[in-house]
């Protein structure tokens, strides 16, 4: 008695015959489209990372204006614009100059009550660059009232002087 394997005992059969299109590796239209789809995704990763690029550096222009505009804006509310239409003045580098326009007509001071006062007022929209280097960084407006005592009394000229 003879004993077999019976995972041996069917004689193994060849494989099908190919056919002679078929390929082991990429053809030259699969390898195109793989490289047409890694060019579309490179772009879109650098257009990204150009965006962001660009955005930061608007940020850090923003974050170094914002310092300047405030003292700016500070030094300004100090002007009387009925007095000085235009000026201007340097900050750490920084040219600002400014001009003053009257936006409302002057008018009769008044207090909370409607009574009349001693002043007239005059509403003054003041607009100011900011520029280094001359290029420009920036304009802002802002608005302001001007005065100037005309009725009741008035101190003498050199009144008060050295007092504070």
């Amino acid at each position: 008695m003879t004993l077999t394997n019976p995972r041996r005992a069917t004689p193994r059969q060849p494989p099908p015959p190919r056919s002679r299109y078929a390929a082991t590796g990429f053809t030259l239209l699969e390898a195109v489209v793989a490289l047409s789809l890694f060019a579309i995704a490179g772009m879109a990763m650098y257009s990204l990372y150009n965006t962001n690029l660009i955005s930061l550096l608007r940020v850090q222009d923003v974050a170094q204006q914002v310092p300047i505009a405030r003292y700016a804006l500070e030094r300004i509310a100090t002007v009387d614009p009925w007095r000085e239409q235009a000026g201007s003045f340097v900050v750490d580098g920084y040219d600002i100059t400014w001009a003053a326009t009257l936006v409302e007509p002057v008018r009769h001071g008044q207090n909370g009550t409607g009574i009349r006062n001693g002043f007239d007022v005059g509403l003054y929209e003041v607009e100011f660059e900011v520029s280094r280097q001359g290029r420009r960084i920036g304009v802002w407006r802002t608005r302001q009232v001007g005065f100037e005592r005309v009725r009741g009394l008035r101190p003498e000229p050199g009144f008060g002087e050295g007092l504070f």
